[in-house]
């Protein structure tokens, strides 16, 4: 299927742009180290940097592929992978912003009197590279960056040894936070919007937050294979010193300008192309999502036509989704019997001019469905306003045009991300969190359903869904959290739990591929996706390396990125389908 790619070297906000250098021009950072007068003009840019780039780059093509190996999109849906398909991705994130990551590190440190930059840059570090071991495993970590130019053939570090690192990483940070620092920080686009808007005490407390829950991320992650986790975990979650409200949020927004462009990878496939060009969104995804009432899905879909294509005009046809297959689950909704009855209790042929309409712009593909692309870009249904800032689905319009603005945000961890943490690790590990499983669920669907409508609104979206003249019937937000909650397996076993719970977190972290990608390789759940109608490929349990480290790297590793054998260590269940 569609492989989404990183778009040149990055986004780059303007002022970065009027101000910035390249990376191999800040050996020397040019920091006044006179405590009474700082002054951190490169750092403060150089900070910003790497924050736009490095979040267009996982945000963009890597956050497509992980949602397409776990069936939201199908990007990349069919596991099939060759070692070019992340050559230009890898390439970019060592030489541009993990360097210059590395380099804020280094000046930090050498200036003696600037814990807190040092300590935004390890947090960043941690959260960027577990994301790098998490996609490749063993990947050059401890000597990447040596030297003047950096090392041309870097070792590859073990995976376990450089967990182990970003773990230390989060609590040298929260020492570092801890520290009384005359220097700013500033150019910080995730906590203090660039500027002074909040209190440095107040900043630095969220980066704090950050830290830990990105700590309980790893330990998390790390639990199958690390007896001592579940304890580690304990600790943070009695601290209780987690991300746990919106304004804590470890997130990225991405702005609104088109020249140079700075909006979010998912809203420039979707919108600034003329046509729509994002990949195509699973069906079992959009059903669900239908089928439940979810009010979340008039911001997370937007659909752009209301024509109903005829299966008798061959043009037609050939454009119809699973036209060229037989086994399809979904196929093309507004004329599949099971979809129009569970939905509308009608028959195709029986539905009414606005349910029909309605349907067919959900418009988009079985899992693995090998069949060609036809050019039906101004039909498949696109992003809307969460979490890309596109369009909300009040009525079916063409993509392109820049219809909307495009400063949607790359949820990188958040409240309800930590509140799930908290629910799988009290049903899998026996660590207890002071609330009731159910208390969690509800606390994590709210904090989401709150980031999705605020996001929506902002581009014009209503979020009264009680006000809404759409076909389906959709449930206010209390109705949907509160049926939700009620059918919690509260006397499962560990398995019905994990399996409900990872289920409502694909719904909710739609937008972060990589939490998805993640649990499932980490517990096997949610087991209900629809099975590939065909993979080339088995799972992919990790990323192919980059061609060009096969070619110029002698320390490359040779690996099968589908292959148990090759498999990240954390991931036990190795899974096959």
């Amino acid at each position: 299927m569609k492989m989404f790619k990183k778009k040149g070297s990055g986004l780059i906000l303007a002022a970065v742009l009027l101000f910035s250098v390249s990376s191999c021009d800040l050996f020397d950072l040019d920091i006044n180290q006179d405590p009474n007068n700082p002054s951190q003009a490169s750092l403060e840019l150089l900070l910003t940097n790497v924050m736009l780039d490095a979040s267009s780059t996982f945000a963009g093509g890597l956050n497509n592929a992980t949602s397409g190996f776990m069936a939201q999109t199908t990007s990349t849906d069919d596991h099939n992978m060759t070692n070019g398909s992340w050559n230009g991705t890898w390439n970019f994130l060592y030489s541009g912003p993990l360097n210059d990551l590395e380099r804020i590190i280094v000046a930090a440190t050498e200036q003696g009197n600037n814990p807190h930059y040092l300590a935004v840059a390890q947090v960043l570090k941690a959260y960027y590279f577990s994301l790098m071991v998490d996609l490749w495993g063993d990947v050059p970590y401890f000597s990447a960056f040596k030297g003047d130019q950096g090392d041309k053939t870097p070792v590859y570090d073990d995976q376990v040894a450089i967990y182990a690192d970003l773990i230390k990483l989060c609590d040298d940070a929260i020492a570092n936070i801890a520290l009384t620092s005359p220097v700013r920080v500033l150019g910080d686009v995730m906590y203090n919007n660039g500027g002074t808007s909040v209190s440095a005490a107040t900043q630095m407390g969220r980066w704090r937050k950050a830290a830990k829950s990105l700590k309980l991320r790893l330990l998390l992650q790390t639990s199958k294979v690390d007896a001592s986790a579940a304890g580690k975990i304990q600790a943070l979650i009695t601290e209780n010193d987690l991300i746990l409200t919106a304004a804590e949020d470890f997130q990225f927004k991405f702005g609104i300008l088109q020249n140079p462009d700075d909006r979010h990878p998912w809203y420039q496939n979707g919108y600034s192309g003329g046509e729509a060009g994002f990949s195509y969104y699973g069906h079992q995804f959009m059903y669900e999502m239908l089928l439940n009432r979810d009010p979340r899905a008039p911001f997370y879909f937007h659909r752009q036509t209301n024509d109903i294509l005829d299966p008798a005009d061959p043009t037609d046809k050939q454009t119809i989704p699973c036209s060229q297959r037989s086994d399809c689950t979904y196929g093309y909704f507004v004329l599949n019997g099971n979809i129009t009855n569970a939905l509308f209790n009608r028959d195709p042929d029986a539905l009414s001019t606005s349910q029909a309409e309605y349907l067919a712009g959900y418009f988009g593909r079985d899992r693995s469905d090998p069949s060609g692309i036809p050019n039906d870009n101004p039909l498949r249904t696109t992003v809307g306003a969460y979490p890309a800032a596109g369009v909300w689905d009040s009525a079916p319009a063409a993509g392109g045009g820049n219809q909307a603005r495009g400063d949607g945000i790359f949820p990188m961890i958040t409240s309800w991300m930590v509140n799930f943490y908290k629910l799988e690790a009290q049903i899998s590990l026996g660590v207890t969190t002071g609330q009731t499983d159910e208390t969690l669920l509800r606390n994590a669907l709210n904090a989401q359903f709150a980031k999705v409508f605020s996001i929506g609104s902002s581009v014009g979206g209503n979020v009264d869904p009680a006000t809404w003249t759409f076909p389906i019937a959709y449930k206010t937000q209390t109705v949907f959290v509160n049926d939700v909650v009620a059918a919690y397996p509260t006397a499962g076993t560990e398995g019905a739990k994990l399996q409900y719970a990872l289920k409502q977190a694909w719904f909710a972290n739609h937008g972060n591929g990589f939490e998805m990608y993640n649990a499932f390789r980490r517990t096997g759940f949610p087991s209900d996706l629809q099975a590939p109608l065909q993979a080339p490929r088995q799972f992919a349990l990790s990323l192919p390396y980059a061609q060009d480290e096969l070619n110029l790297n002698p320390n490359t590793p040779t690996k099968i990125y589908d292959s148990p054998a090759d498999a990240i260590f954390w991931d036990v269940l190795k899974y096959q389908f």
